[in-house]
C-alpha cells in the first residue's frame, strides 16, 4: 500500500499561526493521508526558557493550559479530516523545556511530574513518542524533530532519508550514499514568527 504522509512542522502552541494550521487541516482532508506526523515543538514553553525572557508575559498555568486546549482541538480536527490515518506526535527540544528545568533545579521531584507532563502530550487516537531523542521510521524514511541547524546535516549523520523540523527553515537536501540518492526534508514551522516568544533576534 502506498503511504501518503503529511508532516506538520513546529507549532509552538499557544503561539501558532492559526491560518497555517487551518490550511494544513484542509490539506489533510483533501489528500486523505495514511499518516499524519507532528514533528515536535508542539508547545513553546516560553515560561521555562533558560534564555532572557519577559517574566510578566505569561504564567506556566496559563501557557500550558492554553497550549493543551489548542493542541487537543487541532488533533480532533485532524482525526475527523483523516479518520483512517495513523497519527503520531513527536517531541522536540521546546517540549522538554519544563522537564529540563526541573532536572536542573529540583531533580528530587522529577518522578512526581513525569506523568502530568506526559498527559499534556496525550490525545485520543494519537500515538506519542515521549523520548525526544527517538526517531520514528515509516517505510524507509526516518522522522525526528531534529537537533542540527544546517540543512543536510541529519541525512549525513543517519545515512537514511529523514524528515525533520527544529530550524524553522523549510528545504530539501539530497545526498548520495552507497550509490543511492537519499534526502533530508525540513518541513519548516507553523508558528507565528511575530509572537514575542519566537522573536529570537536578527542573528537567529
Amino acid at each position: 500500500m502506498d503511504k501518503r504522509i503529511v508532516v506538520l512542522g513546529d507549532i509552538h502552541f499557544p503561539y501558532e499561526n492559526k491560518r497555517a494550521i487551518q490550511r494544513s487541516i484542509e490539506y489533510i482532508k483533501l489528500v486523505k493521508p495514511t499518516h499524519v506526523v507532528q514533528i515536535g515543538d508542539l508547545y513553546d514553553q516560553y515560561f521555562a526558557s533558560r534564555y532572557s525572557k519577559n517574566v510578566n508575559f505569561t504564567t506556566p498555568e496559563k501557557e500550558l493550559g492554553e497550549s493543551f486546549k489548542r493542541a487537543s482541538v487541532m488533533w480532533e480536527q485532524i482525526r475527523k479530516a483523516a479518520p483512517q490515518a495513523k497519527l503520531l506526535q513527536l517531541l522536540g527540544n521546546h517540549d522538554c523545556r519544563l522537564h529540563k528545568r526541573i532536572q536542573e533545579k529540583l531533580p528530587e521531584i522529577e518522578s512526581l511530574i513525569k506523568l502530568p507532563i506526559q498527559n499534556l502530550y496525550t490525545f485520543p487516537g494519537v500515538q506519542t513518542v515521549f523520548d525526544s531523542r527517538q526517531e520514528v521510521q515509516i517505510a524507509d524514511i526516518l522522522f525526528h524533530h531534529g537537533y542540527l541547524s544546517q540543512l543536510g546535516a541529519h541525512v549525513k549523520k543517519y545515512n537514511k532519508s529523514i524528515v525533520v523540523g527544529h530550524s524553522h527553515h523549510a528545504g530539501v537536501h539530497y545526498h548520495k550514499h552507497n550509490n543511492k540518492t537519499i534526502f533530508e526534508f525540513n518541513v519548516g514551522f507553523l508558528a507565528d514568527k511575530k509572537a514575542l516568544p519566537l522573536n529570537y533576534g536578527e542573528a537567529k
